[in-house]
């Protein structure tokens, strides 16, 4: 069965599910994933490179089932000598279909499943979010305000707080124009933040991110910041944003208009420290 087939079939499978793909939104899902990165030398597959060369992900692939072990095998040599961290985002229509397998079986660590989510940034879709003048959100462009995301990050038990808090703050200063961060206030005091991303030339936005410190929770503060991010995308000309939903998150973002796209799964290979 050829690459295009495997796709088809996954389709199909979801359908049996109750879920609807639109091939068209998962064609320009796929046209994304290979614009994040470039190609490595192992096949088709798509990498991005942290700018310090300690992370490595592997945003697209599509390989052929025979092929596919000694290709997983090329990544992750290339990993342990350049002494990265590796992590393979799989998504469910990749292929062949039993990827996921084939990557526990080489060594990678599967992490929680979540839902691919896109929403049409059009004036009826945003109007289900109101304006959302009841919380003070603020759009952060300064590496010194990272402080309050990173006090969000960490009351909720965040890992690795200040090497992200490092890592945004090196892509504010170097891509300012590809990422924001939104955080909101309660009595002056950081309670929740999110992030957005924006591919230069695409059409599409990505949101991330998102969290709520504990006991300011069922405050509309998740909703609001979607909010937030969602009229900065649709004002600077995007056409759909997408959302790697938790099962915490999906049932919300479903009610506030989402639309089910895939599945994704990041399976991650940890470098000894």
């Amino acid at each position: 069965m050829d690459k295009e087939n495997q796709a088809l079939e996954k389709a199909k499978m979801v359908y049996e599910t109750g879920e609807i793909i639109r091939t068209d939104i998962l064609a320009g899902l796929d046209a994304e994933r290979r614009s994040l990165g470039v190609p490595s030398a192992s096949g088709d597959v798509v990498v991005d490179r942290s700018t310090d060369g300690s992370e490595c992900r592997i945003v697209f692939a599509s390989l052929p089932p025979e092929e596919t072990d000694n290709l997983i095998r090329w990544e992750l040599d290339a990993a342990v000598s350049g002494g990265y961290s590796l992590e393979w985002k799989y998504y469910g229509h990749d292929t062949p279909i039993d990827l996921p397998e084939r990557l526990v079986a080489a060594g990678f660590e599967a992490e929680d499943e979540e839902e691919v989510l896109v929403l049409p940034l059009n004036e009826a879709s945003l109007a289900v979010f109101g304006d959302g003048g009841e919380h003070e959100i603020r759009i952060v462009r300064e590496e010194r305000d990272l402080v309050d995301y990173a006090e969000v990050s960490r009351e909720i038990g965040r890992h690795n707080v200040e090497e992200e808090r490092r890592a945004l703050a090196l892509m504010l200063k170097e891509n300012p124009d590809e990422m924001s961060i939104h955080i909101a206030y309660v009595d002056g005091e950081p309670v929740a933040c999110g992030r957005v991303y924006f591919r230069p030339g695409g059409p599409y936005a990505e949101l991330a991110g998102g969290r709520t410190k504990t006991k300011h929770r069922r405050q509309g503060l998740f909703t609001a910041l979607v909010a937030s991010r969602l009229q900065e995308a649709r004002d600077r000309g995007r056409t759909h944003a997408f959302v790697d939903a938790l099962p915490t998150s999906a049932p919300i973002l479903r009610k506030q208009g989402f639309q089910f796209v895939t599945r994704t799964q990041p399976f991650v290979l940890e470098q000894p420290r």
